[in-house]
């Protein structure tokens, strides 16, 4: 199995949503209001840096998550520079 952490801003989430769902992922876990900053900027949520991203975990098997990547970076490829969108994949040793 492999864990997809994915981070892209909080007005493109129903992108994320949907390329999920289109890849039949069952389940996900979503945290707002996440802030950070890195090669696109600053998103603090703040007046001076206004945007805020959301992050996404999905557990899927392992022939999943390829196929997902390959459409996280095709999604991204329609964000604006500034907005930037970010997956990360990690191995999963174990579910409960």
């Amino acid at each position: 199995m492999k864990m997809l952490i994915i981070i892209c801003p909080d007005n493109r989430r129903e992108d994320v949503h949907k390329v999920l769902r289109q890849h039949g992922v069952q389940g996900f876990s979503e945290m707002a209001g996440i802030k950070g900053e890195g090669k696109t900027g600053k998103h603090f949520g703040t007046h001076t840096w206004p945007m805020e991203s959301v992050m996404l975990l999905a557990v899927v098997p392992d022939d999943q998550s390829r196929s997902l990547i390959t459409a996280m970076k095709e999604c991204s490829t329609r964000l604006f520079p500034e907005e930037g969108m970010r997956a990360f994949v990690m191995p999963v040793e174990e579910a409960i």
